[in-house]
């Protein structure tokens, strides 16, 4: 049984993302910081690909796990890869489908928790972006990421660091300050260390792990990657 603490924490955090069900396309709208984030992180993912800018990712197939609305699903759809989407928020789910129909992509959205992953295709790449940070168990997620991946198939994802300048920047300022993300959005218990996440990915055989630190500005609204991977930071790994 959920502890009352724990429930509370996870019901006041989809409360959040239902209210904010008509912001996900609005590009200066409440996700404004993951549309920008968005030309990151495909770069990310064409880099661990090893693909150049001009190369597309025709034909792969591609899970995005906390999808939301879509952000990150449709440019790897337009970019030719065969993408399914999974969340666990119906609103968000809804607006991806509805977005994906108006822009005509195909796209498989899905509403279903992480741990009702069973698919019976592999995937070349399972994404997973900004979600860890809200999740009770990432050894389930990691291991349902290992069911769904084709063998050399890439696991690429990110997240939050456990410190305290994530605290201060993530919740404190994002939240509080500049209501970058609306205040609850996060739970500072739950962000996850790189060198924790590194541990779960190698006792489920994943290899060839490594790290990305990214800063945004909120001024400029733009992200770009660093070194320090003190805040929020990105990483790859391949299944072996």
């Amino acid at each position: 049984m959920k502890s009352k603490k724990i429930t509370k924490t996870i019901n006041q955090q989809e409360n959040i993302f239902d209210k904010l069900s008509n912001d996900w396309w609005k590009i200066d709208g409440s996700f404004s910081a993951l549309h920008a984030f968005n030309f990151v992180r495909i770069k990310f993912i064409k880099d661990v690909l090893g693909k150049k800018k001009s190369d597309n990712l025709k034909n792969l197939k591609i899970l995005d796990i906390g999808c939301g609305g879509g952000i990150l699903s449709e440019p790897l759809a337009r970019l030719g890869a065969k993408v399914t989407g999974i969340d666990e928020n119906e609103n968000a789910v809804k607006v991806a489908i509805d977005h994906a129909k108006k822009g005509k992509l195909s796209i498989d959205y899905k509403k279903i928790s992480f741990n009702q992953i069973n698919f019976k295709k592999k995937f070349d790449i399972v994404v997973c972006m900004e979600a860890l940070e809200h999740l009770n168990d990432i050894e389930t997620l990691i291991k349902k990421v290992k069911e769904s991946l084709k063998p050399d198939g890439k696991f690429i994802g990110s997240t939050i660091n456990k410190t305290f300048n994530s605290y201060f920047q993530a919740i404190f300022v994002a939240e509080k300050i500049l209501n970058i993300v609306p205040e609850g959005t996060h739970n500072w218990k739950k962000f996850v260390k790189p060198n924790n996440l590194k541990k779960k990915l190698v006792i489920n055989n994943f290899t060839k792990i490594k790290f990305q630190g990214v800063q945004f500005n909120p001024i400029k609204n733009e992200w770009k990657t660093i070194r320090n991977l003190s805040v929020n930071y990105m990483f790859s790994s391949e299944l072996n």
